[in-house]
């Protein structure tokens, strides 16, 4: 394959990152567009040098030009459009959560393994580079063995940030559609990610407490919530996940207004990662203590958009080089199944096993 030719599904506000790293690769071009809404595919197309845009999906699959497809669509469109498209013969880069049920999920990996193509789900935070500088430190093993991780996310004034169509919010707060709440399932699957992320063990068992706060009629959203999770194997390590929605609060981000924080403990230091998807704090993006001194690093690019640049680059890579991209499509089941364990342990009030999901 000399060149990637792209087939962007869906022009949602995800696109204007998720577009970045295909507009930059040499030996990428997104070749074609495809939405409901035809007057945005063909400002998407115009916007990104393609030259044809669509409102039909099977006509874009039929196009030669299509080597890939970047699906992002809801979710509850994702397991019938990635189908389709492997059964066109395309390479496929899905938007997390892949889907909403793992048995969606065992359905898409099979046709994939089936088609010879390449399949992946894109999660971004593991291309963030503070999170990737974090991983390497851990490794080089400057905090000593990794025993715990925890993530504070931060959201903030509803309409704040990127303006996002109604019609964005309302499929995203429906669990039918979502496969869960738009906090803890879908914005959740990153911060589920990053605990398997920094510490890549089996997680054991999770216990999620998830409160639903009605913001209008027929709008909930699911926050303040706080997720805790044990790994696998004798040294005891834990991890949490906590989110918490200050309406009253102005976050200071580009993109959704809300932050991320995480701080990885080690036996031997302490690592910290001050930011992602926002700027809360005005300090380094990565700070290390070890031995009693601290070390912050100021060179790092720690602007969201970095981790959508370079996610796309690694797709392409992949298929040039004939490789996997850089999360396997066994990870992406590993953080589907804690995603769905936090939703069950907050529903029926109790902690989850994962080994009641592989039953």
């Amino acid at each position: 394959m000399e060149r990637v030719g792209v087939g962007m599904l869906g022009c949602g506000r995800i696109a204007d990152l998720q577009c970045l790293g295909y507009l930059e690769h040499p030996r990428a071009k997104i070749v074609a567009v495809c939405d409901l809404d035809g007057e945005m595919a063909r400002r998407r197309a115009e916007e990104w040098g393609a030259h044809k845009s669509y409102t039909d999906l099977d006509r874009m699959l039929a196009d030669p030009e299509v080597d890939a497809v970047e699906i992002l669509t809801p979710h509850h469109l994702h397991e019938a459009h990635t189908l389709a498209a492997l059964e066109a013969g395309k390479h496929v880069s899905l938007q997390k959560p892949p889907t909403r049920t793992l048995e969606e999920f065992e359905r898409v990996t099979r046709a994939a393994e089936e088609s010879g193509r390449v399949f992946r789900v894109f999660e971004n935070f593991m291309h963030y580079p503070p999170h990737v500088k974090a991983k390497q430190l851990i490794e080089e093993g400057a905090v000593g063995e990794p025993i715990s991780v925890r993530v504070k996310t931060a959201a903030g004034r509803i309409g704040d940030g990127w303006e996002i169509r109604p019609q964005t919010q309302a499929w995203r707060m429906d669990p039918e559609t979502c496969g869960g709440g738009p906090t803890t399932f879908d914005h959740g699957y990153h911060c589920y990610h990053m605990g398997q992320y920094f510490i890549p063990a089996e997680i054991d068992r999770v216990h999620a407490f998830i409160h639903w706060t009605k913001l209008a009629e027929k709008q909930w959203i699911d926050g303040p919530a706080l997720i805790s999770w044990s790994y696998a194997g004798d040294l005891p390590r834990y991890g949490s996940w906590e989110v918490i929605a200050s309406l009253g609060m102005w976050v200071r981000s580009k993109y959704y207004a809300s932050d991320d924080r995480t701080e990885i403990h080690g036996t031997e230091g302490l690592i910290w990662v001050n930011r992602c998807t926002g700027k809360l704090l005005d300090e380094p993006s990565l700070v290390l203590y070890r031995d009693g001194e601290t070390r912050a690093f100021h060179d790092i690019e720690a602007d969201w958009a970095e981790s959508f640049r370079l996610g796309g680059i690694d797709f392409v890579d992949a298929l040039l080089e004939g490789r996997a991209p850089r999360q396997t499509v066994a990870d992406a089941r590993r953080t589907l199944a804690f995603a769905l364990a936090a939703v069950r342990s907050a529903a029926e009030a109790r902690e989850v096993s994962l080994a009641e999901l592989a039953s």
